[in-house]
């Protein structure tokens, strides 16, 4: 779903809408259909009723259920109604889904927000998809204190060792004092803190658990 300027295709509300409105025309004849089998119903049970000598709307059958096998054309016409209502349903849950997914995935891959979201609803989910991540990923007393974007792959062990391929100066560790990035110099660091850098091409990774 996602283009090849790797962003998410503008939200098709025009098509949406016009989809919406023709599920509501099927409801509409649907409920029509309904309404006339249950009214023809009532009127062949009243002039029953009126032939064997009864009276009232209890009696004209005003209160039984619809005896469908009677109007087999406007049972299958409800059938068929009703099934491309369902369908329809499902199909434009299948495009919102999918586009919920695509957005999570964004945050993921990009390591921040998805911009360029031009409709309302799929930007408020965006901000909060965002926010309980930063939450979760954070230092506060729900959050793991772990960026967990750097590697979408888990690492195979914590630490990495890794060759820096151009100088970057200096670099404090989370489990020791300041290192040099010097050109040829060969680290240990925790993958979270190589990451980065690895992406930028300043190191080079020696192994295979990054």
């Amino acid at each position: 779903m996602i283009n090849a300027d790797g962003d998410l295709p503008s939200y098709n509300e025009d098509l949406v809408t016009r989809t919406i409105g023709m599920t509501n025309d099927y409801s509409v004849a649907l409920n029509r259909i309904m309404r006339e089998a249950k009214a023809q119903q009532e009127e062949e049970q009243g002039d029953r009723d009126g032939q064997a000598g009864t009276s009232g709307r209890a009696a004209a059958g005003g209160g039984k259920d619809l005896d469908w096998s009677r109007y087999p054309e406007a049972a299958a016409a409800v059938v068929i109604y009703h099934e491309l209502i369902m369908k329809i349903k499902r199909i434009l849950l299948t495009y919102v889904k999918m586009r919920a997914d695509v957005i999570c995935s964004m945050r993921w891959e990009q390591r921040r927000n998805p911009k360029d979201i031009d409709v309302t609803t799929e930007r408020d989910f965006a901000d909060a998809y965002d926010r309980a991540l930063n939450n979760y990923m954070g230092f506060g007393e729900a959050g793991v204190q772990m960026d967990l974007t750097t590697d979408l792959h888990p690492p195979k062990d914590a630490c990495v060792k890794v060759r820096v391929l151009k100088s970057h100066g200096s670099m404090a560790l989370s489990h020791s004092a300041k290192v040099s990035l010097i050109k040829g110099s060969v680290h240990n660091m925790q993958c979270s803190e190589a990451e980065p850098l690895i992406r930028k091409g300043v190191l080079q990774v020696l192994d295979a658990n990054c």
